[in-house]
């Protein structure tokens, strides 16, 4: 259960394709989102996931089309992805130095293919966005994220996986910490329309602070404030709810959040909205279960008799 959420036949299709080694499928896919930011992070997300076993052959396609700005962000992020695989979603103390060497080894790949597609297609966000990924891999210092940062945002400010990725870079366990995390959710929730799923990203700066905390999830979710707070900011956005691509996400997002709250009737209405055979590929349900006892999607959703 680690594919996408939103709903795109056309893209689940694709991904098919490509793992069978139909790359010429992904680059049609990728060519027609070229003035849609939010669908085009989503896709070359996608099929970057899609193509890790076949990066050998995406390289050398790449390298016989160098102007092709699809075939250069989709081959870095890919390449990002084949790392990060290797890697492992462990904390750094739990990874071997023969991973970290690995790791490293292929990220080192990724680099000029994402800066070669930003400068073929100078408005995109995308390939910036994957170098946030990368620079966190690569261990890279503030500045140089904070400037990449300010690359994507000139861009395109409310891109969702953008800012989803700057809230990794600065909580406290990469770049940053506890209290500008949540500094910057808050502000981006007051920034955006009411109904936007970006607003859900308090969620995502919480779990990242309550899992730097020396006490329980749940009891970090369940303290008067943040619960109340997570209450108003997934009422307002209900009530607001606009069509986006990333809606489930911000469903999964609050309904994680509400869940672990104590608020088993609002977690409901939000999980109810989404697959229950389907999660996001990172947050909210990434966590180690001894952070609280049954946080797990299926296990929750059982608990909230939604399976």
């Amino acid at each position: 259960m680690t594919r996408s959420v939103c709903v795109d036949p056309e893209l689940d299709v694709t991904c098919t394709l490509v793992r069978a080694g139909d790359l010429a499928a992904g680059r049609r896919l990728l060519a027609q989102t070229r003035d849609d930011a939010e669908l085009r992070c989503l896709r070359v997300s996608e099929v970057s996931d899609a193509a890790v076993d076949r990066v050998d052959e995406l390289a050398r396609l790449s390298e016989s089309s160098p102007d092709d700005p699809d075939l250069a962000v989709w081959l870095g992020t890919t390449r990002i992805r084949q790392g990060w695989r290797v890697r492992g979603a462990s904390r750094a103390e739990y990874v071997s130095r023969t991973q970290f060497e690995q790791f490293w080894q292929i990220l080192g790949g990724a680099r000029d293919p994402l800066v070669r597609a930003a400068e073929l297609l100078p408005a995109d966000p995308v390939p910036w966005d994957s170098l946030q990924w990368l620079g966190l891999g690569l261990e890279s210092d503030r500045a140089e994220l904070d400037d990449i940062w300010a690359q994507l945002s000139r861009r395109t400010p409310n891109l969702y996986a953008g800012n989803y990725s700057r809230v990794q870079v600065l909580c406290e366990k990469w770049l940053g910490s506890n209290g500008e995390v949540l500094e910057f959710a808050d502000g981006l929730a007051d920034r955006v329309p009411a109904g936007d799923p970006m607003t859900a990203l308090v969620v995502a700066a919480h779990l990242e602070a309550a899992s730097e905390a020396d006490w329980p999830l749940a009891s970090y979710f369940q303290s008067p404030a943040i619960r109340d707070h997570l209450v108003a900011s997934a009422d307002r956005w209900a009530a607001n709810e606009t069509a986006h691509i990333r809606t489930p996400e911000a469903h999964h997002l609050f309904g994680a959040g509400l869940f672990l709250a104590g608020d088993h009737d609002r977690a409901r209405r939000h999980l109810a909205q989404v697959d229950g055979k389907v999660m996001p590929e990172r947050l909210p349900w990434v966590y180690p279960l001894n952070y609280c006892p049954g946080y797990d999607y299926l296990s929750v959703r059982r608990q909230l008799r939604l399976s």
